[in-house]
């Protein structure tokens, strides 16, 4: 980092204190901050974590004859230990010659355009970390290719049979039979050890797939197809998904971050449309669910250096600091923190393609 450190326009401890709040205020409206919530790594660059791993097949102990040899067994050791190194999270703002001229001497001025641009990179700390929270849920990795690294992946060891299901018919069929696909893929995540979801994430197009499905249909009006009405409401799709496949809380992605922009005035820097595959359905225990991961926030160099006078009590979350330069004069607005979305427990996720 370039430039002397500022610290009468607005001290480090302070612009800390923005940045971490810009942060917070965006993590809190996302729906997997909830889902990942922010947990402190208690200084430490290295995360670990336990998961939860399909059980071994547990031998049987065999009888035998009076005076005969015992059989040898075979000891096999289960760990799921898990440890990984964090991610910085980075990005500097800046105040130009032309905003310094125009603004000579106002200390108010340059103060209160530093908090709007610490803010916004708080903000913007928290779309990134929310981008690789679905990463994390949809594949169970993260792949990271970008300022320096060099497609980097941190795999959270989804077992390969909840990985890549489908249904025995897609369900743009009408006459697929949904509910008896979810049961199946129920069963397939106990098999793993996995605890029985209760929420999905999937598209407005999948849900709208089954909105002329025969078998929702009747499932939802209980009379015939003959005497049913044509097609569902999304709303209607969402009832028989909760009262016939036990998911109480299934969300469409694409809509969820869209009401997100259209409500809180904040735009994601990625089409909401493509976040994930259309087809994609994934399942899991809940939204809420303090069990399933967490976003480890790490230490800073910046967090632990004296010059800073940012005096943490545990080095971890987000710094801010403002450095001027000269020649021309100008100020660099820097954010800075170590952060990593953890899955801890796959084996209770499955994901599935459904239309094919």
């Amino acid at each position: 980092m370039s430039g002397t450190l500022e610290k009468n326009i607005i001290s480090p401890s302070e612009a800390s204190g923005v940045v971490q709040s810009g942060f917070d205020f965006i993590d809190g409206l996302l729906p997997f901050g909830s889902v990942f919530p922010v947990k402190s790594n208690d200084g430490k660059d290295t995360v670990t974590w336990q998961k939860i791993i399909p059980p071994k097949e547990t031998d049987a102990m065999k009888f035998r004859a009076w005076d005969a040899e015992a059989a040898h067994g075979k000891t096999v050791a289960q760990s799921g230990e898990n440890y990984t190194g964090l991610i910085p999270l980075s990005k500097m703002g800046h105040i130009s010659e032309r905003d310094v001229i125009n603004h000579t001497g106002d200390s108010t001025w340059l103060h209160d355009k530093a908090v709007e641009i610490l803010t916004q990179l708080g903000q913007e700390a928290a779309v990134r970390i929310e981008l690789a929270r679905i990463a994390a849920m949809v594949d169970a990795k993260i792949t990271v290719e970008e300022n320096g690294l060099k497609a980097n992946t941190w795999t959270f060891d989804r077992p390969n049979s909840i990985s890549k299901l489908t249904p025995a018919k897609v369900w743009s069929d009408v006459k697929s039979d949904p509910v008896t696909d979810v049961q199946k893929w129920v069963d397939a995540i106990k098999k793993e050890r996995g605890r029985t979801p209760g929420a999905a994430l999937t598209t407005s197009k999948v849900i709208d797939a089954l909105r002329t499905n025969e078998s929702f249909i009747t499932e939802y009006t209980g009379v015939s197809l003959a005497n049913s009405k044509p097609r569902l409401t999304r709303a209607e799709v969402l009832d028989v998904l909760r009262t016939a496949c036990g998911l109480a809380d299934v969300r469409m992605i694409d809509v969820l971050y869209t009401d997100l922009e259209v409500n809180n005035g904040f735009k994601m820097p990625v089409d909401t449309n493509t976040l994930i595959p259309n087809g994609t359905f994934i399942m899991f225990p809940s939204y809420n669910d303090t069990g399933l991961g967490f976003t480890a926030s790490g230490p800073t160099a910046e967090g632990q250096d004296p010059e800073y006078g940012i005096n943490k009590s545990v080095n971890d979350g987000f710094i801010g600091a403002m450095f001027s330069g000269g020649a021309p004069v100008k100020y660099d607005l820097w954010a800075n923190g170590t952060m990593m979305p953890i899955l801890q427990e796959a084996v209770s996720t499955a994901k599935v393609s459904v239309l094919g």
